[in-house]
């Protein structure tokens, strides 16, 4: 358990990276390690305590846990502000205790590597402060100054002398014992299970801590072809290829940016029915309307609407801003002694406009910001790491073995990726925990570390190990079966022969060669050998295409010289059966000349054909 405990506490502290939760307190910017942070919420309704230290608000109920609130500007000696649309409240666990803690506003999750990041400066170590701060990173060439703070040393003191005012005072008699529980819950009881929650939609669910390698932010993947639906690509993790899976997907739900979306649609549509509905009532000199119910819709929705993207939350502000006007607007228009057809076109028409235009924006931006709140939950599968695509990570919890009840049996289905649901808070809040070797079937698994793990299979075959696989099977001295590494230009697929392959890597810098041929994009620097590099849709004759996320260089060695070629994508290792490859035909189309291939090869039942290269061929100036 001691062991979990550390790897929960320290989950991302072994990366060559940190990721931290960013705020504004004015216009200075401070962050936690993301760890710390177990969400970020709206300023919640607070219970004030009397006595309580200047900066402490009060205590607020988050989901049945009592959660002391801290004015960060207060605690820092900053002049305390308003509250504003970009206030927000970071809920932060330090040693099994919640607080929040007010901030002006949160900026987003940064990834900080760890050069960037500095000790304090020494004139301020020995200061009164020095303790919050953790150290300080430099970005954007110095331009952006982050201060990394510790958690537990502006937190630690505030919990204790909290429930001890709320204990003498009696302003929370009931909430004392509680704070008491959460410090030293179970705190010897070896039969709890530590699991790590998420939430898709208004559901909850979890996974075994011991299940669970790490949590990352999400990167666009690069995609994979002829995978199934719920695989968005596969990612690479300090060497590690990853296939990305959404859970929602997964499990039969639809995509969270659709989710988002189609509630903005309803909020739309409502809004618009209701205002022409208004609209209608408002057509004479001085008919009247006093219904609000649309403007009551529209502000449930955009005050039940987070997100840490500061893109859709910026739209958000200004439909609420626009919304408060079609009010003031009714008002006015109500008030009007004469000519309210004229006030109303005046005063509430545009701007009820600009809430239906910028519900639309809102809805075109979703897609592409909705995955600042996202999160991958690294867990493993039948030996294989997964990236787990979910809407938000939650929280780190200690549960009592015994509030875990077996998975329901139900008679239309086989739950069996549930592993079984916990009854928290007397339950009302159910957490459903998942067994991550049950999420996808070891055959599609397979499939996936096939198509996804290409340049680890060609490391694994240069070693021996990969090669042994089907290539020294013979009968008369003929191979069976050869393996291909397969890659796109263009519309079509191409192979070479595994055994002519060194590596795969990225794009990288290259310097252009004068005098060179044209299809020679330049040399590179590959762990200090210089490796010319091949454009193979130059070398092919077929319209050129910009480097993507996608792009790849396959260094390819001939008679003991190192040559790159530059491909569009890499595809899969194929075993491909020598049955299956028929001689290049006489006439061939696609732009590539004859000469370069070897053979077509034959897949998936004749439905892929894949060309052969003669490497040799394809390298000769």
């Amino acid at each position: 358990m001691s062991e979990q405990l550390t790897r929960s506490q320290d989950l991302s502290a072994h990366l060559e990276e940190n990721q931290v939760v960013t705020f504004f307190l004015g216009d200075e910017e401070f962050g936690f390690d993301i760890m710390s942070v177990q969400e970020i919420i709206r300023q919640p309704t607070l219970c004030r305590i009397p006595m309580a230290p200047d900066y402490v608000e009060g205590v607020a109920n988050l989901r049945g846990t009592v959660l002391p609130v801290i004015d960060t500007r207060t605690r820092f000696g900053m002049r305390r502000e308003t509250d504003t649309d970009g206030t927000r409240v970071l809920v932060l666990d330090v040693d099994g205790h919640k607080t929040g803690l007010r901030v002006d506003r949160v900026r987003q999750v940064t990834r900080i590597q760890r050069g960037e990041m500095e000790a304090p400066p020494a004139i301020i170590r020995g200061g009164g402060s020095s303790e919050y701060l953790k150290g300080v990173a430099k970005l954007e060439g110095g331009k952006r100054i982050i201060m990394s703070l510790n958690p537990h040393a502006i937190c630690k003191v505030e919990i204790a002398a909290l429930a001890e005012t709320l204990a003498k005072e009696g302003a929370a008699a009931d909430h004392a014992p509680s704070l008491a529980r959460t410090a030293g819950a179970d705190a010897g009881d070896q039969s709890v299970a530590q699991i790590v929650s998420f939430t898709l939609g208004a559901e909850e669910f979890a996974f075994p801590m011991e299940h669970v390698r790490e949590i990352l932010r999400v990167e666009r993947p690069n995609e994979v072809p002829d995978t199934p639906e719920y695989v968005l690509g596969i990612v690479t993790v300090r060497g590690n290829i990853l296939p990305v899976i959404d859970l929602r997907i997964l499990l039969g739900l639809s995509t969270l940016d659709a989710e988002v979306t189609a509630t903005a649609a309803r909020a739309r549509a409502g809004f618009r029915a209701w205002f022409d509905a208004v609209t209608a009532q408002c057509q004479g000199e001085t008919a009247r309307s006093t219904a609000t119910s649309g403007l009551d819709e529209l502000r449930a929705w955009h005050a039940g609407f987070s997100t840490a993207s500061e893109t859709l939350m910026e739209v958000v502000s200004q439909i609420r801003v626009a919304g408060d006007k079609v009010l003031r607007g009714l008002q006015q228009t109500h008030e009007a002694n004469r000519g309210a057809r004229e006030v109303f076109g005046g005063e509430v028409a545009p701007h009820a406009a600009d809430v239906v235009r910028l519900l639309t924006e809102f809805e075109g931006k979703v897609k592409a910001n909705i995955s600042e709140d996202q999160r991958l939950v690294v867990v493993q599968s039948h030996g294989t790491l997964l990236a787990l695509l979910v809407d938000r990570v939650r929280e780190v919890l200690n549960v009592p073995k015994r509030l875990i009840d077996p998975p329901p049996r139900l008679s239309t289905a086989d739950a069996s990726e549930v592993a079984g649901v916990a009854r928290l808070e007397e339950g009302k809040r159910l957490i459903m925990l998942l067994d991550a070797n049950n999420l996808v079937q070891r055959d599609a698994l397979g499939s996936l570390d096939q198509q996804g793990g290409v340049e680890e299979q060609v490391r694994r075959a240069k070693e021996g190990s990969a090669m042994e696989r089907g290539t020294t099977d013979r009968d008369g001295g003929a191979l069976l079966e050869r393996q291909f590494v397969t890659f796109r230009l263009a519309d079509g697929e191409y192979g070479i022969p595994i055994e002519q392959i060194q590596e795969i890597d990225r794009t990288s810098k290259m310097t252009k060669i004068p005098k060179s041929a044209d299809y020679v994009d330049g040399i590179t620097n590959l762990r200090g050998e210089v490796i010319p590099v091949i454009n193979a849709r130059k070398r092919f004759g077929l319209p050129m295409k910009e480097v993507d996320e996608q792009t790849r260089v396959i260094i390819l060695e001939i008679d003991g010289n190192k040559t790159g070629l530059l491909v569009d994508s890499v595809r899969q290792v194929l075993n491909q059966a020598q049955k299956d490859i028929a001689a290049p035909p006489a006439s061939i189309s696609g732009g590539v000349d004859r000469q370069f291939i070897s053979g077509i090869g034959k897949a998936d039942n004749g439905k892929r054909m894949i060309v052969l290269l003669d490497v040799a061929k394809v390298l000769k100036e």
